[in-house]
Formats: structure tokens, C-alpha cells, sequence
């Protein structure tokens, strides 16, 4: 690291030799993928990007020029190189650098971004708003396949002020880009400048592992008076030979490595039996055919699987005409990522009633990504809409019993699950029955604990803890949350109801039972514990969980309180 340990600020890069910065990014890339290997983070996409923000750093003059990254996974050698290389040990844990850009953190993360397309809209709005600076889009990883883009595209053009637009084309997105974007950019990288691009100046096929040929480019690009595209060519995975040969595998790695199978795999597993046996299955994704679990099932059925690319609103309409011709769509997108689609959820699924199911995952707290990858909201925008059954399962072997149940199910439904292992281990599975809950303990006792999910667990084993408080507490596996068991509140006379649950306390189970039991005089005590609508930082699964005291311990205390011990 005799280069890289010089550098501490972008300025410091422009004193090198050009013909330092080479080296000086081979020590980037290992401490990337030391870091990331043992820390968890996005490997291949960041590897990809070293030449091109080592150029960009000896060429701009950051933080007075704004980077913009679309997507922001692909910032760790921008931080590395504006001041955070000491703090990078602490990339993704607790109190440590995020994995994506974050003002709070430094002056030189122009914006929160952890989505992909915003960019140019974001470059747009500054542009109007009077940046001095250059501002520089740096878009990659198939954002250029979400509508937002093509909808800033459309206004940049009409902008006072120059944005260059760097197109980083590693010809991949999270898995294998898919689709007319695809295409397009096949015929830029064959027949180069010969391809016009809506009337503007257009660079193509440079050299993206180049850096003296970068820094020629961007030098042009900054001296430029109207906006301009960079199109730059980009292996992922650049520099470690198992993330170039897999870089779908090496998009993002995790610290954590067990033998327990994790809930995308299961629904994956699950969803591909099914279609083994029924042909009107279709399963759509958006981007995300190896994160959510589909990489069997694409393999088995590829004629049913559709990947539209960093497209989740068109995923969602999409499925809605599939479910019109009779067929059945299973949509698995990230609780994050559904987010861009309400719209058409509620415009193209519920209000014609269709039998579209949407599998969530990383549903809940989602670990070291951060507050932009948090799912704890679908819970309450979900439940608001009109013909949505939402549910979560308490563990594998129920995430499997409700995908088999679905198939059946002729209306829109949810089906969210978490970022974790399935630890299984429950003794209790019992038939799904719409809308029915499920006694996974039952005395007949005062106090009455309902939970789902991965965080059930924690009530359940503290229900048992609490027996040497003399507290007896009956659990209940609450695996519809949208509806609620009217049935069961209604036998909860004179109880004490605790809910505990990962999500928002805005339209969540909690608040449904509390004007439940209101509403139908039940006179039940009703306690929740659910979580605080602000923002979550990185932290590990189990750290953020314990943040918000849905641990074990912190459900004993709570109990324990509330029953006056």
C-alpha cells in the first residue's frame, strides 16, 4: 500500500504521476476486497469501478464537483479516496461507514442513494438550483433499465447548465442485463460513434480499465460547454479473478456464512417445485434473479421466468396482465425496492382484484445496508390498499405451507420473509386457514403475546423465561396481518394483549387489534412494541432488532413492567 497510504484526499491524487494511479488502484481493489470479504458489501460492482473514480479524482475537483452515483453501491474507492481509509475497517458495522454514499458521513457524498435511476433527476434538480461545480452522473449496474432515467433524459436537455453523464456498461446489472437497453448498448460497444443518442455528444466504448485514456476523456467532458455522455466499458469484478469469472455471485458477499438455509432459497426452492407441476406459474423479477432466490427456477423454467431489469413498477403491471390472461405471477422483489411500485399495485393489481402474489424479502431490518434499504414499511402500506391479504411466516417449513396455499388463492397477496437463516425448530405447524392465526402456545393464561415472523421466535422463547416470573404468557402466530383473526381478539376478554412486530407503528398489527378491540368492546389491554419511524443506520441484524427492544431480554422487561413485576 506504499501509494494508497499517501493518499488521504482526492487533491493528493491529482500530485501523482499518471503513471502511479495504476498501482495506486491495485491497492484500492485489495482493500475493497479484504474489507468486503470480511465485512460483507458489494464486491464485484465496486472492483469494476476503481480506474474510472481514481480518474475521475485526478480530473475533478471534489467535493466542489458533485459525483452523483447511480447506484450508490459502487462508491468504495470514492470513499477510500476522499479521506475515509482509515474508517473503512468499520464498513458496514455498527457506528461505522456505510456502503453507500451518506451526507451525514462527508462533505464529499453529494446525496443519500441506495436506489437506482434517481441520478440524473438528482443532477437536474441541482443544475436548476445553481451548483457551481461540474456535476458528474456516474450510472451503472442496469439503473439505465428504470424508468427515471429516461424521464430525466428527457428534461436534461432542456437544462442552462452542462451534466456529464458517465455510463459505467459492465454489460451487467445485479444478475445479467436483460432487455432493449441491453441491446443498444451491444450496438454502441460494435459500431461505437456511428450510434447517435438523442441529439447529444457521446463518447463510446472507453476504455474503462484505462486510466490514462479516462483522464483524456473526462479532461474533454470537463471542458466541454454542454452536456455530454461518457460511455465507458467496464469489467465487474476487475482485478479478482473469482468476481470476474462470477461477478452475478460477487455482486454482493456476506460476512456471515452458515449452513442453514436462508428464506430466498427456500422460496426459490419452493416456487420451482411448484411450477414443476403447474405451468400457468410464472415468476417475474426486477433485477434480482440470484438475490431473491430464482436462480433454480430460472434454470428449470426459463420461459417463465422474466427479469424486466431495474424496473419494479413495470414488473408489477406486467404480472397484472399475466394474471389477466389467466395465469399465475409470483412477483419477488425486496421490501425496499417495492416501494417504487405502490402506485401500480393498488392501480393495476387490487382494484381489479387479481391473483398476483408478491413475495417480499428482506422484509424487516436489513443489516449493514442501511437506512435505504430498511423493510420496515410494507407492513402498513400493504395493509392500506383494498383486496391485499398480507402474511409472514414463522419460518421455513410455513413459507413453503403458504406457497403451497397461494396457488389457490384467487386474489392479491403478500408473502414477506426476512433477511436471515431459517433456524426452523417449531414443533407447531398447523393447516393455513385464511385469515386464521395459529396457537403455537396455549394455556388459557392472561396474558396473551402475539407476534410473526423472525421476531415471534424471541417472543416465544421469552414467553418462556417469563414462567419464573410467575407470568403466563400464551403465544400466538399472527401469519395474517392483513386480515387480523377477529375470532381470536374476540376471546381475549379481560386479557393483556401484548404485539410486538418489525415494522412501522403506522398501520401495523398492533394499531389494527387496538381499534379492533376498541371498536367491538372487547375490554382487552392492549401493549405493542413495534418500531420507531426514523431512519436506520448500518448496524448487524440482531443489533438493530435489540435497538428497538424486540431481543428476548428486552421482551422479558417490557412484560415484566406492564404486568407490574
Amino acid at each position: 500500500m506504499e501509494i494508497l497510504d499517501k493518499i488521504s484526499l482526492p487533491q493528493e491524487v491529482k500530485r501523482l504521476e499518471i503513471s502511479d494511479l495504476d498501482a495506486l488502484a491495485k491497492d484500492i481493489r485489495e482493500i475493497i476486497t479484504q474489507r468486503t470479504m470480511s465485512n460483507g458489501g458489494h464486491l464485484a460492482s465496486n472492483l469494476g469501478v476503481v480506474d474510472l473514480t481514481v480518474a475521475l479524482s485526478y480530473v475533478f475537483d471534489f467535493p466542489k464537483d458533485k459525483l452523483i452515483f447511480d447506484v450508490g453501491h459502487q462508491c468504495y474507492a470514492y470513499k477510500i479516496l476522499t479521506g475515509r481509509l482509515k474508517e473503512f475497517e468499520s464498513l458496514r458495522k455498527k457506528g461505522g461507514l456505510n456502503g453507500f454514499p451518506k451526507r451525514e458521513e462527508s462533505p464529499y457524498d453529494t446525496v443519500n442513494s441506495g436506489h437506482a435511476s434517481t441520478a440524473l433527476s438528482i443532477a437536474c434538480g441541482m443544475a436548476r438550483g445553481g451548483e457551481d461545480g461540474e456535476i458528474i452522473c456516474l450510472i451503472g449496474d442496469g439503473a439505465m433499465t428504470g424508468g427515471l432515467f429516461y424521464e430525466a433524459l428527457n428534461d436534461v436537455l432542456t437544462l442552462d447548465k452542462k451534466v456529464i453523464i458517465i455510463i459505467n456498461d459492465n454489460n451487467m446489472s445485479i444478475s445479467d442485463n436483460v432487455g432493449f437497453v441491453n441491446e443498444y448498448l451491444n450496438i454502441v460497444r460494435k459500431y461505437g460513434n456511428e450510434i447517435p443518442f438523442l441529439g447529444i455528444e457521446t463518447l463510446t466504448n472507453i476504455n474503462g480499465h484505462n486510466v490514462s485514456d479516462l483522464i483524456g476523456k473526462l479532461r474533454y467532458a470537463k471542458n466541454s460547454k454542454k452536456t455530454i455522455i461518457l460511455h465507458v466499458v467496464t469489467q465487474k469484478g476487475k482485478g479478482i479473478e473469482c468476481a470476474e469469472k462470477a461477478p452475478s455471485k460477487f455482486h454482493s458477499v456476506s460476512a456471515i456464512k452458515d449452513n442453514l438455509p436462508s428464506y430466498s432459497r427456500i422460496f426459490g426452492e419452493k416456487l420451482t417445485q411448484l411450477a414443476n407441476y403447474n405451468e400457468d406459474i410464472f415468476a417475474i423479477t426486477a433485477a434480482m434473479i440470484d438475490g431473491t432466490g430464482l436462480g433454480e427456477f430460472s434454470k428449470s423454467h426459463p420461459s417463465r421466468l422474466i427479469d424486466v431489469g431495474i424496473a419494479e413498477g413495470h414488473a408489477v403491471t406486467m404480472a397484472a396482465g399475466i394474471a389477466l390472461s389467466g395465469k399465475k405471477p409470483y412477483v419477488a422483489i425486496y421490501s425496499t425496492f417495492l416501494q417504487r411500485a405502490y402506485d401500480h399495485i393498488l392501480h393495476d393489481v387490487c382494484l381489479d382484484d387479481l391473483p398476483v402474489t408478491f413475495c417480499i424479502d428482506r422484509a424487516g431490518f436489513v443489516g449493514g445496508d442501511g437506512e435505504t434499504h430498511q423493510g420496515l414499511y410494507d407492513v402498513a402500506y400493504l395493509g392500506s390498499l383494498p383486496n391485499m391479504t398480507v402474511c409472514m411466516p414463522k419460518d421455513g417449513e410455513e413459507l413453503r405451507q403458504l406457497l403451497d396455499w397461494s396457488v389457490d388463492y384467487g386474489h392479491p397477496l403478500s408473502v414477506r420473509y426476512p433477511k436471515c437463516s431459517d433456524c426452523g425448530g417449531y414443533e407447531t405447524h398447523t393447516p393455513i386457514k385464511y385469515g386464521r392465526w395459529e396457537n403455537l402456545k396455549y394455556t388459557n393464561a392472561d396474558n396473551v403475546i402475539i407476534s410473526y415472523g423472525d421476531v415471534l421466535r424471541n417472543a416465544y422463547e421469552a414467553a418462556e423465561d417469563l414462567k419464573s416470573f410467575d407470568i403466563n404468557c400464551d403465544v400466538v402466530n399472527a401469519r395474517f396481518i392483513n386480515p387480523i383473526d377477529g375470532e381470536f381478539l374476540k376471546n381475549c376478554r379481560g386479557k393483556n394483549i401484548f404485539v410486538l412486530e418489525e415494522c412501522v407503528q403506522s398501520g401495523s398489527l398492533y394499531s389494527k387489534v387496538l381499534s379492533y378491540i376498541s371498536e367491538h368492546e372487547i375490554g382487552a389491554k392492549v401493549y405493542g412494541r413495534n418500531v420507531e419511524n426514523v431512519p436506520y443506520s448500518v448496524a448487524e441484524r440482531n443489533e438493530l432488532i435489540e435497538s428497538v427492544g424486540l431481543d428476548k431480554m428486552s421482551i422479558i422487561k417490557f412484560i415484566e413492567k406492564k404486568c407490574g413485576k
